[in-house]
């Protein structure tokens, strides 16, 4: 692929497939380093989970240069998986973390100081349904009496309930099995499961195992060629930044650096994917083919937008119904639009 092309090369299209509702001068790369503004704090560790629904924009900000540019100095711990962000925001280990809306949730219902200052992708096209090998359905009210694989704790199941409220199925008559992915694809592979609740790669895996795809929560493919998810079901996921609420007090110019360099490399990363594809391959350790399915699939957009308060209700009230945690968490209660404003007011589109 090319170089980054200008301001004046990209269309209105492409700008905002790019960063949605970001302003023009930053495509360009013309948003200011924050140099004339005094950073509160400079040197500070951050965690992010090594997976490309989640730690891509850190990794090209950091490949290019662009934390520095803005005057940080960050070392980045790597976590396996969302649920390690939990612990350490909980115990104020790290100022910032790259998780999930899930784990917000938790955070929010555990100590309500944690806070999501932007969402980084929407990874709906990366939370699906696998088949097993051999496994087909002439509709889907047919998933009734199947045995299904899933990950007890984990929101993926709400899948299988947005199915059966849009295709008009009994999801209680689906037989859920918990183990967690690695296992679930095996056991579908084997026939001991009819198919597998959960999140790529697995479901790629299994896919290559012979098994097949029969939804994300952006498409499916119950007619044997992809289409839209119907209308129906507000369910969605999300990647997010979640900040200890004393540094978005305290620390509000340092915040709003940092966020700066996300948006930047978030351009880069949505209109010249080529550019940095082998610096996020080198840091994920995922197989260029299966990470290029993955990053396809997300829909990489910072800000604050209305469905992430949408999403936000959602898990809040099925983790509550499950018992994951005590009591409500509004999202008014753990979303602070304040620095994505203070970058550029059109990344917060949310109402509340």
């Amino acid at each position: 692929m090319g170089k980054l092309r200008s301001a004046d090369d990209l269309t209105r299209r492409k700008f905002i497939a790019g960063v949605g509702v970001l302003g023009t001068a930053a495509i360009a790369g013309s948003m200011p380093a924050l140099a004339e503004t005094e950073l509160e704090e400079t040197a500070f560790e951050i965690a992010a989970v090594r997976d490309p629904q989640i730690g891509t924009q850190l990794i090209v900000a950091d490949a290019l240069g662009l934390l520095k540019e803005q005057g940080l100095n960050i070392s980045i711990r790597w976590l396996q998986t969302a649920a390690d962000t939990i612990p350490l925001m909980a115990g104020r280990a790290v100022p910032l973390a790259l998780g999930n809306t899930f784990a917000q949730v938790v955070l929010g219902d555990r100590i309500k100081t944690v806070k999501t200052i932007s969402q980084l992708a929407d990874i709906s096209g990366n939370q699906g349904f696998a088949l097993a090998p051999g496994v087909k359905l002439n509709s889907p009210k047919e998933l009734e009496g199947k045995r299904v694989a899933f990950t007890q704790g984990t929101p993926q199941v709400l899948i299988l309930t947005k199915l059966a409220k849009i295709y008009g199925f009994d999801a209680s008559k689906v037989a859920l099995v918990n183990m967690n992915q690695s296992e679930g694809v095996v056991a579908a592979s084997k026939g001991d499961v009819d198919g597998l609740l959960g999140w790529q790669p697995n479901l790629q895996r299994l896919v290559e195992l012979g098994g097949s795809l029969y939804c994300t929560l952006t498409t499916v493919y119950a007619s044997g060629k992809p289409e839209p998810m119907p209308p129906g079901d507000p369910l969605t996921f999300q990647s997010v930044l979640l900040a200890q609420q004393d540094w978005i007090e305290n620390r509000p110019n340092t915040l709003k650096a940092f966020l700066t360099a996300l948006v930047k490399a978030n351009v880069v990363l949505t209109t010249d994917r080529g550019r940095v594809f082998e610096d996020i391959q080198k840091v994920l350790r995922i197989e260029p083919k299966l990470l290029a399915l993955m990053l396809d699939a997300n829909r990489f957009e910072l800000g604050i937008p209305e469905n992430l308060a949408t999403s936000y209700k959602v898990l809040s009230d099925w983790a509550k119904s499950i018992n994951k945690i005590s009591g409500e968490v509004p999202p008014s209660s753990i979303l602070s639009a304040g620095i994505a404003r203070s970058v550029d007011p059109a990344l917060v589109t949310w109402r509340g």
